[in-house]
């Protein structure tokens, strides 16, 4: 039995890092084919008793503890005069997401929400619904500050395996996702733009007189010291994840330098018994560590620029073919009231395009109607 599945994004809340989820209010909605209701109903609408008809028994897989659910079930009719049982189901909760944090913080995540069913694969396929898309609320996002929330939406299908050895066991899923990319101005300024700070001080000990070594040593274990406070804070920000973070390699980088002009300044006196060569190689060093960091830190903003902001501009790019596709503004501004078989309200501004859909499936609606009661009268008649 194939079931449509719909996943809209109503409200989008904060989104935890560290403990890698989100909270959200989603609206899935499923339909499939009821065929004992062919014929049994002139008018479609909600659904008394559900418990009563076949149901998918569909449930939220990577949903965490126990999400708050309100339920609402219609019989609807399409131009064949087939019956069809739709479930509006409303969730509160929190949603578990593997973050991928390689590109942190100018990384973009997938907000995931993915809908399962309890019957084997052989018994019951998911598939994207074909009159109704996938739409996120831009406006009741949450975390605002901290991310950008993306407009478009993907889908995908797959097979979820209860058991690895038991093939019977897969399960059909269906997942779909939105995107967010997190601003990382606050990063830049706060933590990239200090680090640079201190470790560009630390060639400033050079003009300490190197006949006074434990001087410089003392001022650059305190940069040393203050990079390693900074990497704590950063480190409270994340998840223990065994990987690094581009966040990561620029501190390392960091300490790196920091940790060479530490031993130059250690081996410097070995050299004191000569001052001129003393004097030749300490200017050697200090323009090949500054040329060095110079170097490290142009780089790493072109690759900044070619490789994480790729995926943002990828992702801007998608948005716009997303917005060329469906110009209306407004969430779920016509599809949920032909779908719950409302007549459009006029309370709510809907584009033209929308309205263009909206006239046509009540026009289908109407023909569908039309042919119920005519086989109705023709029955009563015989």
């Amino acid at each position: 039995i194939k079931v449509q599945v719909c996943v809209q994004f109503f409200k989008v809340g904060e989104i935890d890092t560290l403990k890698e989820q989100y909270t959200a209010d989603v609206i899935v909605r499923a339909r499939w084919r009821e065929p004992s209701l062919d014929g049994q109903l002139q008018e479609q609408g909600d659904i008394v008793e559900p418990s009563r008809y076949w149901n998918p028994k569909l449930y939220i897989e990577n949903a965490y503890g126990d999400p708050k659910e309100q339920f609402r079930h219609r019989v609807m009719f399409n131009e064949k005069g087939e019956a069809f049982i739709s479930e509006k189901r409303t969730v509160k909760g929190t949603f578990m997401e593997n973050l991928e944090l390689d590109d942190f913080p100018f990384d973009v995540q997938d907000l995931t929400v993915t809908v399962a069913s309890e019957f084997p694969a052989t018994e019951v396929e998911l598939v994207e619904d074909s009159d109704n898309r996938h739409m996120v609320n831009k406006q009741s996002f949450v975390d605002e500050q901290e991310w950008h929330l993306y407009c478009h939406t993907e889908c995908n299908k797959w097979e979820l395996k209860i058991d690895p050895v038991d093939d019977a066991a897969k399960r059909s899923a269906i997942s779909v996702k939105c995107r967010a990319a997190r601003r990382p101005g606050y990063f830049v300024w706060n933590i990239f733009m200090v680090t640079f700070l201190i470790c560009s001080l630390s060639f400033a000990t050079f003009s300490v007189d190197k006949n006074y070594p434990q001087n410089r040593l003392q001022l650059s274990f305190t940069l040393m010291l203050t990079s390693v406070a900074f990497k704590s804070v950063v480190n409270q920000s994340l998840p223990r994840i065994s990987y690094l973070t581009y966040m990561d390699k620029y501190l390392l980088a960091s300490m790196i330098m920091l940790s060479a002009v530490c031993s130059w300044h250690a081996i410097v006196t070995t050299l004191l018994y000569d001052a001129d060569l003393a004097n030749k190689v300490e200017s050697i060093v200090l323009t090949v560590l500054g040329v060095v960091y110079l170097l490290f830190n142009v780089g790493f903003v072109i690759i900044i620029y070619l490789f994480p902001c790729k995926k943002r501009r990828t992702m801007s790019q998608k948005d716009k073919e997303h917005k060329s596709e469906h110009p209306c503004p407004v969430l779920l501004c016509s599809f949920d009231y032909v779908w719950e078989g409302v007549p459009l309200a006029v309370s709510r501004q809907v584009c033209l395009e929308c309205r263009k859909i909206v006239a046509k499936r009540n026009e289908l609606a109407a023909v569908s109607m039309q042919r119920r009661r005519a086989s109705s009268t023709d029955s009563t008649a015989t």
